[in-house]
């Protein structure tokens, strides 16, 4: 969910955080670059008033949230469709127009994410992954199945991602993991249940974790190590399917095994092309 939609979802506002909420909403590419004190004088409210609203938010101070806002902002540019990401489609739509709404959702997605990926986090997590003794892959439901397909190109550059295929058992995982490996977690909201479980018993085994979510400040996002941003596009309590943000994991996890597989090119491409060569003259 973005930024002004999360402001105006938010009950316990007072009459003077509304008003604030309501400005910043409406004029959301000007208050990017606009000091506390204007935005105070402009909704006739404190500043203290405008920190209280960063803060119940779950923003430390007013630069915090302009520098999410602008994020956010500069991701709305680079769509260059009019699809609605939460309901791309409906039951009046032809086949091909589904087909040609999906295609503009997908571009989207990945010109979002790209806008959004922060280069040092990619260099970091691919580090991280790179050097672990073994890596240990988290995720529910739709994000479990990106992981499979993850773990499925790993394997097939020599490099073992351990999965349970049982979720429930993924605690099990968690609880084998050592400081030397590096746990990958996977969640759209970054507040699904059982990551935060998982959570729980890699911090107590000292396990790193890289961290694929929309939100920073979900306890995913606070307690990662490497965070990769994606785009915070899709409010899921909406979509008719989770269609976007699938999206916006799989071309993330894409973009770790690519750069796993570029550090070490040839180690890698050789070790594909003999395993292929080995399987299909057996």
């Amino acid at each position: 969910m973005e930024l002004p939609e999360r402001l105006m979802s938010i009950c316990s506002l007072t009459d003077a955080e509304k008003t604030v909420a309501a400005f910043i909403v409406k004029n959301s590419d000007t208050v990017c670059s606009m000091p506390i004190q204007d935005l105070a004088r402009r909704t006739h409210a404190s500043t203290t008033t405008v920190l209280r609203l960063c803060k119940k938010i779950g923003f430390h101070g007013f630069k915090e949230l302009k520098a999410r806002l602008a994020l956010d902002y500069r991701s709305r540019l680079v769509r260059k469709s009019d699809v609605n990401i939460n309901l791309p489609f409906d039951e009046f739509d032809s086949e091909i127009e589904i087909a040609s709404k999906i295609a503009g959702l997908t571009n989207d997605t990945v010109a979002s994410c790209l806008q959004r990926f922060d280069k040092e986090a990619i260099r970091t997590a691919v580090s991280r992954l790179s050097s672990a003794s073994s890596i240990v892959a988290i995720g529910v439901s739709d994000s479990f199945i990106r992981l499979i397909d993850f773990q499925n190109k790993m394997l097939k550059i020599n490099v073992y991602v351990k999965i349970t295929y049982q979720q429930p058992d993924q605690a099990y995982l968690c609880t084998h993991a050592h400081e030397e490996d590096v746990a990958l977690l996977v969640s759209y909201s970054g507040r699904t249940a059982e990551i935060l479980n998982e959570i729980r018993i890699l911090r107590n085994g000292g396990v790193p974790i890289v961290a694929i979510t929309s939100d920073p400040l979900s306890p995913l996002g606070l307690e990662a190590d490497t965070l990769i941003e994606l785009p915070s596009d899709e409010n899921t309590q909406i979509a008719n399917y989770s269609l976007s943000s699938q999206v916006a994991i799989e071309y993330a996890l894409n973009v770790i095994f690519s750069c796993i597989y570029a550090a070490r090119y040839r180690e890698s491409k050789s070790h594909l092309l003999e395993s292929r060569k080995l399987y299909l003259h057996q």
